[in-house]
Formats: structure tokens, C-alpha cells, sequence
């Protein structure tokens, strides 16, 4: 039962999270999507391939097989810089698109993990020490996480002088 319930808590708000995303970014101009706008503030072009490559690591700590590509590593693995330079991420429409699919991939994934997957030791895990299962792995890097970095762009549309997303 515990399983059923870790399954939909975190299936279903990633799932959310995915819209919440592109409402954030919707109105968003696409030659504005990777500036900083003269601050240190991390753009949404960071921000989304951030959380993509991360829901992909999730999927492989929980012992599912997502491609991450070679470049993915250095442009968003923790400690990585953002940096105003367009041509080193995706387009906006494609930043969107990849993480998008990273995110529902992901929930899809745990959403069919069995008790087995989700009750296992974060053990052998970056995590360990942190958290004590799988399940709550998946819980901080699907839900957690990403709310974190949407704040950012929340954050970021108020720098750039924009209202609250809608």
C-alpha cells in the first residue's frame, strides 16, 4: 500500500509540475530565454535542462535506462555555471519539448516501479546518508527539486520585468 501511495505522490505533481513549467515560460520571449538579464540570476534555459538531466538521473538511480546525453553532464550537473550564452543550450521551444518528456518519462517510470525499486537503499547512491530509500529520492528529485528551480524562474520573470505567470 505504501508503494500505491509513494507511486501517485510523486507521479502525479511531477506531472503537474510540467504544466506549472510551461505556464511559467509561455509568454516568455524565446531571445530572452537563456540571458540572465545582468545578473547572476540562473536563465530558464538553464533552469529546465537542469531539472531534465536531473529527472533522468533519477530514472537511472531507481534502475531505469534513460539516455543522458554526454553534454547534458557539464551544462547542468550540480555546481555548473549558467552562463549567457544562447548557442550552449536548447531553444526555447526545445528546452520546453526535452524537459517535458524528461518529466513525464520520469513520473511514468515511477509510477510503474514496483515495491522492490522504491523500498530499496539509497545506499550505494549520491543520496546516501541524506535519505533513506529510493522512494525519497525520486520524491526530492521529481517534486522537490524541481519546485525549487521553477521558483527561479519565477524569480527570473520579476527581474525581467514581467507580471506573475498566468
Amino acid at each position: 500500500m505504501t508503494t500505491d501511495i509513494t507511486r501517485s505522490a510523486v507521479a502525479a505533481p511531477a506531472r503537474f509540475i510540467t504544466d506549472f513549467a510551461k505556464m511559467l515560460c509561455a509568454d516568455i520571449d524565446a531571445n530572452q530565454f537563456a540571458d540572465r538579464l545582468g545578473t547572476t540570476i540562473n536563465h530558464p534555459a538553464f533552469i529546465l535542462g537542469h531539472v531534465a538531466y536531473y529527472a533522468g538521473v533519477c530514472v537511472n538511480l531507481l534502475g531505469g535506462d534513460c539516455d543522458i546525453d554526454d553534454a547534458e553532464a557539464p551544462l547542468y550537473e550540480h555546481g555548473a555555471e549558467c552562463v549567457d550564452d544562447a548557442t550552449r543550450y536548447l531553444h526555447k521551444d526545445a528546452a520546453i519539448a526535452h524537459f517535458e518528456y524528461r518529466m513525464q518519462m520520469a513520473a511514468t517510470f515511477v509510477s510503474e516501479c514496483g515495491p522492490d525499486v522504491l523500498s530499496a537503499s539509497s545506499e550505494d547512491t549520491p543520496f546516501a546518508g541524506r535519505v533513506d530509500t529510493l522512494e525519497e529520492i525520486a520524491a526530492f528529485m521529481l517534486v522537490g527539486h524541481p519546485m525549487f528551480h521553477l521558483g527561479q524562474i519565477s524569480a527570473w520573470r520579476r527581474v525581467a520585468g514581467m507580471p506573475a505567470a498566468s
